[in-house]
């Protein structure tokens, strides 16, 4: 036999028996990672105003797959201020065959935004009014025709591609715990008898309500115990960096640096962004030169020690012939606060071996809506996803406040707010019907 007939004839014999190998998991769960460095640049990069920012550290996108015998769910973390792509979620569902694509974005104000190309819909609201002044855009994101954003669409769709193809056979633990910080976060709305003033920092760490004082994690280890992603969820929005003239990660970056570092090159990190909507860390405008890089790293650094303190708590739960993973998307017409028009918001909820729920919301919820559904949550861990885009409905909504916020008003009920007061309630109304749903799929054989 020639040796290239025997190599084929090797491959036909050898494939079956991969194929079957990969089919089979004792916990019914399968997942796979991948990172692709997303970095503008440096003449590229620009922020939310169109002024040019210098490279402080590498931007990455990543990603983190997992597929039980009946569906499958991309959740990609980018270190952007916000990612919305239908091409990525089209072409990931297309080339790799992923049923659900969570495009998350960490929310770093200091991450580059495609050059002239922030644009609002048709009919909506001037959101022009911004943390960073007057003349900062925050709306509707078309972005196909900047070079860098279609480059990183490619990025991130081959970076789905390679996780599909690395799945290894899974477990994975998850849970949530208390966690208060010396660096953040704090509520930035001081309600007042008269008005709502916006409390953009917080030096002298002066208690404020509501914040989330918990931390979440998602431990996924290969059927040896070892970890190979670690998913990080929390409130808070990245902001210590966003007027230094730079291109970072912030604190999420620190993070995720931090526990890679400490549980090696074979574990992936990624940062969930949470419900952070009214949440800053504690120190902004009072930092100063390279001590602003400091207390940021600090702050990242303290995150990632407080979720492994966490983790070291959590085991995963024994194998089950039940599916492990449940997922519902849905689309909800919202009207607006003011006028006769409508969005179509989309919410995707996965439920993940009966004891944790995700919650993909496009927008920057309150802290509240956090509360409200841990309260009322039938699953003991149920994190919003923040800033999220899983390809129905608008990429964006801007900031969901509660009712009572839109009734003291301020910055991000009154202003950059545009969807019904109780836009917020209902979706997270609909996400707790969405998990009573999917429960019973997953209910354990008696």
């Amino acid at each position: 036999m020639k040796p290239i007939h025997f190599l084929f004839a090797l491959l036909v014999w050898l494939i079956p028996i991969v194929a079957t190998r990969a089919a089979e998991s004792p916990s019914g769960l399968w997942a796979g990672t991948a990172k692709v460095e997303i970095t503008p640049a440096e003449d590229a990069a620009v922020n939310l105003s169109g002024q040019p920012l210098r490279l402080r550290d590498p931007l990455f996108a990543r990603v983190l797959v997992l597929k039980d015998a009946k569906t499958s769910v991309a959740i990609v973390s980018a270190d952007l201020i916000v990612f919305a792509s239908p091409k990525v979620i089209a072409e990931a569902k297309r080339q790799w065959g992923v049923d659900h694509v969570i495009l998350c974005a960490t929310h770093t104000h200091a991450a580059m935004a495609p050059r002239g190309l922030l644009i609002k819909p048709p009919a909506a609201p001037d959101w022009t009014r911004h943390a960073n002044g007057p003349s900062t855009t925050v709306n509707w994101l078309k972005l196909s025709d900047d070079p860098w954003y279609a480059a990183t669409e490619t990025k991130i769709i081959a970076a789905i591609g390679r996780a599909m193809q690395s799945l290894f056979p899974a477990r994975l633990a998850a849970g949530r715990g208390p966690y208060e910080s010396a660096y953040m976060a704090h509520n930035r709305r001081d309600v007042r008898p008269d008005r709502v003033l916006p409390l953009w920092e917080n030096p002298n760490r002066r208690p404020t309500q509501p914040v989330d004082p918990t931390v979440g994690v998602l431990r996924v280890e290969d059927l040896s115990g070892k970890p190979r992603a670690f998913a990080v969820h929390y409130a808070c929005h990245p902001v210590a960096l966003m007027a230094a003239g730079v291109v970072s990660r912030d604190y999420p970056g620190a993070m995720v640096d931090h526990l890679e570092q400490e549980l090696g090159s074979d574990c992936m990190a990624m940062f969930l962004q949470g419900a952070s909507g009214d949440l800053d860390p504690y120190d902004l405008h009072n930092l100063r030169g390279e001590n602003r890089f400091n207390i940021v790293k600090q702050a990242g650094v303290a995150l990632g020690k407080a979720a492994l303190q966490l983790a070291a708590t959590l085991k995963a739960p024994p194998a089950s012939a039940q599916p492990v993973l449940q997922v519902k998307e849905s689309l909800l017409t919202i009207p607006h606060r003011n006028g006769p028009q409508s969005t179509e918001v989309g919410l995707l909820t996965v439920v993940i071996q009966r004891d944790l729920a995700l919650v993909a919301i496009p927008g920057e919820p309150f802290v509240q809506h956090q509360l409200d559904l841990t309260a009322k949550s039938p699953v003991p861990n149920a994190f919003i996803l923040g800033l999220t885009y899983s390809g129905r409905g608008t990429p964006f909504t801007v900031y969901l406040p509660t009712v009572q916020a839109v009734k003291e008003g301020g910055y991000g009920a009154a202003e950059c707010s545009f969807l019904a007061a109780d836009a917020g309630e209902r979706l997270v109304n609909e996400a707790l019907k969405s998990v009573r749903e999917l429960l019973p799929a997953t209910k354990p054989a008696q």
